[in-house]
């Protein structure tokens, strides 16, 4: 085999990004070329005499369609990486690497089941999972909500191990249920500003659009589960749609009245990364014990003094009275990436935090992001401090800065 072709070869092999495990076929398939090169090497000789040493036009092009060929499977295979949603992909800024990390380690995992009634079809995407929380999408097809109207489903029926999540008898099966269809605005984490999609400025006076280009929408359901780590995984899932219809101030109007339903399992993920840093946060008595954030939620431990304030209230009868309120620790509220990158504003919710007993001084509050984060490239974590004023951009200055050092082995990657 000429040197032009191996230089053609290895051209194609860099600008065909495959995952490893499809890697050893790509080889075999280039070594299956070559052999089969090598097996007219005597010809091809001849004929580079022939010709001046370059290879005939036809042999070349055999050549190279057979490397694109080969590569085109092998592109295909890779292609499951790219099947994301819209709402998931871009709303969460998800980054193409990230993709492959996230399905490779199960976090993220494409079910692709559709079920078709009342002439729309509902197909459950994808969905994303860690120790706390699930989020899944689904496309609906065949309904375009009338002007003015905020699509919704009926009613949302989810069972998890055979239990339904509106029955939870104890704390640890407690769920707590948010679900919309995706509105192409998302709220900006460097600012906390709303934007829409492309970037631009979200104004009060737009119209708001459900629809994405290819004519479908995209509903998603976040599930959250405080008490119980890896809640979601490994136990089988039932989740039911009934009805379509539009949100209105009197309440639900229904539109459709066909059913959805949908039955899967998750596999285990534990891509979580433990620091515990033991850090004081000022003089606010707080100290971070541990922060546990994997690439869609965060959950920091404190140890903080209960302390009680009191600030002036209105009861139901409008009159003011003394309310007495327990003061909390300054929140997590967004990260510094290893490139320089700041992410000042992460909440995504739902969320929850309190102390977990009723007498010591253990203070856990648990989020979920609004993008999705590379977590091994967090250099350190943003707690807030103060806000400025004016509504002026936060800067490091309104933060006390926590360094993303793990002192424990825990469950780092």
């Amino acid at each position: 085999m000429s040197m032009k072709e191996e230089e053609m070869i290895e051209k194609l092999r860099k600008e065909v990004e495959i995952p490893d495990k499809v890697r050893q076929k790509a080889n075999e398939a280039f070594a299956s070329i070559k052999k089969d090169a090598g097996a007219g090497a005597a010809e091809e000789r001849a004929a580079e005499r022939r010709t001046g040493g370059r290879m005939p036009g036809k042999k070349l092009w055999i050549l190279a369609a057979a490397a694109i060929l080969a590569f085109g499977t092998v592109t295909a295979g890779a292609a499951a990486y790219m099947k994301w949603s819209k709402s998931l992909s871009d709303g969460m800024a998800v980054e193409e690497e990230q993709k492959r990390e996230l399905e490779d380690a199960h976090m993220a995992a494409p079910i692709d089941q559709s079920v078709t009634d009342q002439g729309v079809t509902v197909t459950m995407v994808q969905t994303i999972v860690d120790q706390h929380f699930l989020r899944i999408s689904l496309k609906v097809e065949g309904y375009e909500p009338p002007q003015g109207e905020q699509p919704d489903f009926g009613r949302t029926l989810i069972t998890i191990d055979g239990k339904n999540i509106d029955d939870a008898e104890n704390e640890e099966d407690y769920v707590n249920l948010s679900s919309y269809f995706f509105d192409n605005i998302v709220q900006s984490p460097e600012d906390g500003k709303a934007v829409n999609l492309d970037g631009t400025p979200f104004t009060e006076d737009q119209e708001i659009s459900y629809v994405l280009e290819d004519g479908s929408m995209e509903y998603n359901i976040v599930l959250f589960n405080a008490e119980s780590e890896n809640y979601f995984m490994e136990k089988p899932i039932h989740l039911e749609l009934t009805g379509l219809g539009g949100l209105y101030l009197e309440g639900y109007r229904p539109n459709i009245e066909g059913t959805w339903s949908f039955d899967w399992n998750l596999e285990r993920s534990d891509m979580v990364r433990a620091c515990s840093p033991d850090i004081a946060l000022g003089d606010t008595g707080a100290v971070v014990e541990k922060i546990e954030i994997s690439p869609i939620s965060a959950q920091v431990t404190y140890r903080f003094p209960r302390t009680k304030t009191k600030e002036k209230g209105y009861n139901d009868s409008g009159e003011e009275i003394d309310v007495e309120l327990t003061e909390e620790p300054p929140e997590l509220t967004g990260v510094k990436m290893k490139d320089g990158t700041t992410y000042s504003y992460l909440y995504g919710g739902p969320g929850s935090c309190g102390f977990s007993s009723d007498e010591g001084e253990e203070y856990i509050h648990t989020f979920g992001l609004n993008r999705i984060l590379d977590t091994a490239q967090i250099e350190s974590f943003l707690f807030l401090k103060s806000i400025p004023e004016d509504e002026e951009p936060l800067t490091e200055e309104n933060f006390y800065i926590v360094p993303a050092n793990e002192k424990t082995a825990g469950r780092n990657y």
